[in-house]
């Protein structure tokens, strides 16, 4: 098991990412912040992969020994009342605009244009402050196109990014989370622990840092 941990300052619109890949395929995590004109802070995250062809995401979850935490900083998730816990619907955007900044757990898809392909397998929804499990996840129906990480037309940006979650807070000051992930990389399962964190402007500027990231990598 190789454990690697990084320090990175960054504001909200800055991306955290974190490197630690022995094999060089799973980059590691990116974590942004989405403009939008509601005074919402919305935090895209995305798994980053460098090997077209041989990489895809499988899975998003907690276990026992890495525990998943989502949690707002001061505050409680955003939920649109015309949304759910799955990317929304593009037909209701277009008549509800602030569903496009819903919190929502995804793999790939920002929206759920044709067959979304994810199951949350026992996940708590998205209310209150905190989401937490370590029996739970979402995964993508094997074989999906959507876990593709370099799949423009079915995976969420396609560039090398896999979209694997959207988090928004009306009232809070930043968002933050440790997450499992599984994926298969040249052939091989593998799996690993990251972390993520945004803050407003003004926490950051009380922190010093945004957050610190670390990984943990097992092969099987």
């Amino acid at each position: 098991m190789k454990i690697k941990t990084l320090a990175v300052a960054a504001g909200v619109g800055a991306p955290l990412i974190l490197t630690g890949s022995a094999s060089g395929a799973f980059v590691g995590i990116t974590a942004t912040s989405k403009p939008n004109e509601f005074g919402l802070l919305v935090v895209n995250v995305y798994a980053v992969f460098d090997r077209p062809g041989e990489d895809s995401l499988q899975a998003v979850a907690g276990t026992y020994s890495a525990p998943l935490i989502i949690e707002v900083i001061g505050g409680t998730f955003y939920n649109s009342p015309f949304g759910n816990d799955l990317a929304p619907n593009p037909v209701l955007i277009d008549l509800f605009p602030s569903l496009a900044y819903d919190s929502f757990y995804t793999i790939g898809k920002k929206t759920s244009v044709g067959d979304q392909l994810v199951l949350t397998a026992g996940m708590p929804q998205l209310t209150g402050s905190q989401v937490k499990t370590d029996v739970a996840g979402w995964i993508v129906i094997p074989d999906a196109p959507q876990g593709n990480p370099f799949d423009p037309a079915n995976s969420f940006p396609g560039n090398g990014q896999v979209l694997i979650g959207q988090f928004s807070t009306a009232d809070g000051v930043g968002i933050r989370g440790t997450m499992f992930l599984q994926f298969i990389s040249n052939g091989v399962l593998e799996t690993q622990v990251v972390t993520f964190g945004i803050p407003t402007p003004g926490v950051l500027g009380m922190m010093g840092v945004a957050g610190l990231i670390g990984t943990r990598r097992r092969r099987r």
